[in-house]
């Protein structure tokens, strides 16, 4: 066996059989996640006994430990769901350690050649601090939602990715304030309470600051997997980050911040690659609600779509400010628009953006 396929199979042990592998071969992802998470419709039920009150692990309140009714859609199997990027803890942790020292470096590097000194402040404080350091908060508001929705999740499988994408957001929050920090020892420009003002103030994000109390209210954990990441994320966040910020860094002559944003989008991809996951195994032609699952989840990004549209439609004076402009609102408006419409049309939904299924 090569060292490459040494790293993701192994051998098929006695105390493996138990769970069953998405292909020939248990792999290494699958031999430490499945079933670490009792089945709460077989393991953690006596034989033959369906009540409530027969569960051998109750909350507090006498409720099972996991709740079919956290989620609208239904599943014969739950623990059937593989995350496309067959990530664990050491895997998920090396990846986002590779990262953190890329920019670290770049930063560092960014501050001994001068470079981070010879920001335009307009740039600085208009961009960085007045429209990506508001943006933090919308991030840290993602991350509040996902942590408790990776609890309530049917299966370890899906628990853990929710889990890994709820860390996902707080990195992307927190590599903004870091690289603020190192900035504000080079130019005077740095305002961190702008941010926070446009956020609470600005009536340009106050759609998206509607959209992240919505999301952190939002209790049902497919819900949020599939809205966060198959409408949120390819829409606004393609246009408050991807747009705004990636795309006019360099022509800001600011390489670091495009490189935040690419390790941003390096994450988003394998999110949005969950989700689609997880939207192809609600709708399986082997479930018997995928009739019910599909019309939900038609709901779900309806709603999710309009409410994402109307924050990113108001994004359009933070463009405005960018000294050196790549792009118009308009431009990068129209791109996430499409995209939006081709990943959900690509799964078999509707868009209210235009687009049929």
């Amino acid at each position: 066996m090569s060292a490459r396929a040494s790293d993701t199979q192994v051998k098929t042990a006695r105390d493996f059989t138990y769970i069953k592998p998405q292909r020939r071969r248990l792999t290494e992802y699958e031999a430490l996640t499945v079933h670490m998470q009792p089945d709460h419709l077989a393991f953690d039920r006596a034989p033959g006994r369906i009540e409530e009150t027969e569960w051998y692990l109750l909350r507090d309140d006498g409720t099972p430990l996991w709740d079919p009714a956290s989620t609208a859609l239904r599943a014969p199997d739950w623990f059937a769901w593989r995350d496309p990027a067959q990530q664990w803890q050491r895997t998920y942790v090396r990846h986002q350690e590779q990262q953190e020292t890329a920019l670290e470096r770049a930063t560092e590097d960014a501050a001994l050649d001068g470079s981070l000194a010879e920001l335009d402040p307009r740039w600085v404080r208009d961009v960085l601090c007045g429209h990506y350091r508001a943006w933090s908060f919308f991030e840290y508001a993602v991350f509040r939602a996902m942590s408790p929705a990776q609890r309530e999740a049917l299966s370890d499988t899906l628990g853990n990715a929710i889990c890994f994408q709820a860390f996902d957001h707080l990195r992307h929050a927190q590599d903004v304030i870091c690289y603020l920090v190192e900035i504000e020892h080079h130019c005077d420009a740095v305002d961190d309470g702008l941010g926070k003002r446009n956020w609470l103030e600005d009536p340009a994000y106050q759609p998206a600051r509607a959209l992240a109390e919505a999301i952190m209210t939002c209790r049902d954990w497919a819900e949020l997997m599939l809205g966060a990441n198959l409408v949120v994320a390819p829409l606004l966040q393609q246009v408050a980050v991807s747009e705004l910020v990636r795309r006019s860094a360099l022509p800001n002559r600011d390489a670091v911040a495009a490189q935040i944003v690419l390790t941003v989008e390096r994450d988003r991809r394998r999110n949005v690659a969950a989700a689609r996951a997880l939207a192809e195994l609600a709708v399986a032609e082997s479930n018997p609600d995928a009739a019910a699952n599909r019309n939900t989840i038609q709901h779900w990004l309806d709603d999710w779509t309009r409410r994402a549209d109307a924050a990113a439609v108001a994004l359009a004076p933070a463009f405005d400010k960018v000294p050196v402009p790549a792009t118009t609102h308009a431009e990068a408006l129209a791109r996430a628009r499409a995209a939006t419409v081709e990943l959900v049309g690509e799964l078999g939904y509707s868009s209210p953006l235009g687009g049929a299924a």
